[in-house]
């Protein structure tokens, strides 16, 4: 019962209200204060089930402006006691962690992560006109992510508009413009099993993506049936020169090679 009301283990939640009981519990000695446990209880409740103040207010018996800003205050609460605790931090042996994930689970050397981006629908913002309609006939903004080996997400940019494609909203953000102007801290490059020359880290991404020398996406044109065996496994097609292109077209090219070598999956023909 507790674990379908708060989705975590009672331990899990009493850990959680000594770390941020410091920060949310100001007037000990008034009894009519809520304690940190209520408040807590009632921040986990918003974010499990995504109901309103109103409902919120109403499971809880407190004031909706009350709730309201004892959740924002919890927040922030556990942002400051769990950044440093949970969430992934952007160096070299970090990304190294998740590259030998890809490398132990899916045999893709050199692999950083995975990343797309997904709508997130919401009614229509006031006066917000089209900025927030997107192509799927929906308002919407967008959550970029980009997921370890297990899924576990390790960037997230929260928020651009939905009429922005994926590839607009990386351009944009603070990770692809680290990306693109070389500040992110990637492990220094590294060979693959079937090539002895160097290969820079990578993150995979769709066809919605720029082909960078860290950023690897599919070979236009993978819905050609046609296309021989090699090519289909990358969904090969030539592109057309772009500033980053050769050298990310090389880099492409060797990784397909060793996916037809020593990184072939015994299942990857079937899913062609």
């Amino acid at each position: 019962m507790f674990f379908n009301f708060m989705r975590m283990s009672p331990s899990n939640f009493e850990d959680l209200v000594i770390l941020v009981a410091p920060l949310i519990y100001r007037h000990p000695y008034r009894h009519d204060i809520l304690s940190p446990r209520e408040i807590l209880s009632a921040t986990l409740r918003y974010f499990a089930t995504g109901d309103s103040m109103a409902s919120i207010m109403y499971s809880f018996r407190i004031g909706e402006s009350t709730v309201s800003g004892l959740i924002k205050q919890c927040c922030l609460a556990l942002w400051e006691v769990l950044k440093d605790k949970v969430f992934f931090t952007p160096n070299k042996h970090a990304w190294l962690e998740v590259s030998g994930g890809f490398r132990n689970n899916w045999n893709m050397p050199n692999c950083m992560g995975a990343m797309n981006g997904k709508h997130i629908v919401h009614q229509a913002f006031s006066n917000s006109g089209s900025m927030y309609y997107n192509y799927k006939g929906a308002h919407s903004i967008v959550l970029l992510a980009i997921c370890d080996a297990k899924y576990n997400f390790t960037a997230v940019d929260i928020g651009a508009p939905g009429r922005c494609s994926d590839g607009g909203v990386f351009r944009q953000c603070n990770l692809g413009k680290q990306i693109l102007t070389n500040e992110i801290d990637f492990p220094d490059d590294a060979p693959i099993y079937s090539y002895n020359g160097l290969i820079p880290y990578y993150i995979v991404a769709d066809e919605a993506f720029m082909l960078l020398p860290n950023v690897m996406r599919p070979y236009p044109g993978r819905s050609k049936a046609n296309l021989p065996i090699d090519q289909a496994v990358f969904n090969y097609r030539d592109m057309g020169p772009n500033y980053h292109g050769q050298t990310a077209k090389v880099i492409r090219e060797k990784i397909t090679n060793h996916l037809m070598n020593e990184g072939e999956l015994q299942f990857q023909y079937d899913k062609i």
